[in-house]
């Protein structure tokens, strides 16, 4: 099984891309999970060829059995984030999101400051057909939740982030089942 990671901030060093790189250790062995790093380089949706980088994305996503993005902690969504979005769910990309299994959890200060965002990708995900999961998962505090290894170190919020891992390794058919 083959998951791809998106960091929702152009900043390496954001909570956000922290809790993108803890969920490498959290996945089970058996899933491959791949942290997409080309947001910044994603431009608006035009005619014309695929852009490079878009290719690229809708390729890796494409062939991947889901998606897990880490939001930002801000009231919107960083534009190039959007033009990704819009790029997946483009009948010209080939729509790879329709169907696709999403997660979208974030880390920040204040439980708050992602609700927006949370809100907003959830929507464009909807819309775009993806099964989106964890939308409104928030790590508060995000500072003191990492250990120094860069692990989650806060159990519950840990328990809950395994729920929308587990939503995203469970094929649809096991789900279709319940």
């Amino acid at each position: 099984m083959k998951i791809i990671g998106i960091a929702g901030s152009l900043r390496r060093g954001a909570y956000v891309w922290r809790l993108l790189e803890a969920a490498s250790w959290e996945f089970p062995a058996t899933v491959n999970f791949e942290i997409w790093e080309g947001l910044d380089q994603i431009p608006p949706v035009a005619d014309g060829e695929l852009p490079q980088r878009v290719d690229e994305l809708c390729h890796a996503v494409s062939e991947a059995d889901g998606m897990l993005i880490t939001a930002p902690a801000h009231s919107t969504v960083p534009v190039q984030l959007n033009y990704a979005l819009d790029w997946l769910s483009s009948p010209r990309a080939g729509a790879v999101l329709l169907g696709k299994p999403v997660g979208v959890v974030t880390a920040c200060l204040r439980a708050h400051e992602a609700m927006w965002a949370q809100t907003q990708l959830r929507r464009a995900l909807g819309a775009a057909g993806a099964v989106v999961y964890g939308a409104d998962l928030a790590i508060s505090s995000a500072r003191s939740r990492f250990d120094a290894t860069g692990k989650l170190a806060d159990k519950e919020f840990r328990g809950r982030f395994h729920e929308v891992l587990d939503e995203l390794c469970t094929p649809s058919f096991a789900k279709a089942q319940r």
